[in-house]
């Protein structure tokens, strides 16, 4: 394999299909969640109660599939990401990577437009 393969910046793969995919579907999800329903969470979720509006729009769909099976919804002591890496770190919170533009300068990407369209979705 070629060195500029082997040893280029990896990319997980909710990173890698872009550097503004993630923070659009978050985006999206906060819409499709009210704040009303979201200070219910504890409430409607009382098992697992969901940390963020993403994680409380993917629990919805769960329970109308798959009512009452709330008991099969596990989550590691700390949380995880990435199938097993802790949420406490340094450079990933609950919903994902703090700093794309880093992930993009190691890919040699052009971080000009990561900005604006962050701008745009706030």
């Amino acid at each position: 394999m070629p060195d500029e393969v082997l040893w280029r910046t990896k990319a997980m793969q909710c990173e890698g299909i872009g550097m503004t995919w993630v923070a659009e579907l978050q985006s999206r999800c906060n819409k499709m969640v009210s704040d009303e329903e979201f200070a219910k969470r504890a409430e409607l979720y009382p098992v697992n109660t969901p940390h963020t509006k993403e994680e409380q729009y993917y629990r919805g769909i769960f329970e109308k599939y798959y009512k009452g099976m709330d008991k099969f919804v596990h989550v590691w002591d700390g949380g995880c990401r990435a199938g097993g890496a802790a949420w406490k770190s340094d450079q990933y919170t609950r919903e994902g990577l703090k700093d794309v533009k880093q992930l993009a300068q190691g890919l040699g990407i052009d971080t000009a437009h990561v900005d604006v369209h962050a701008a745009k979705l706030a």
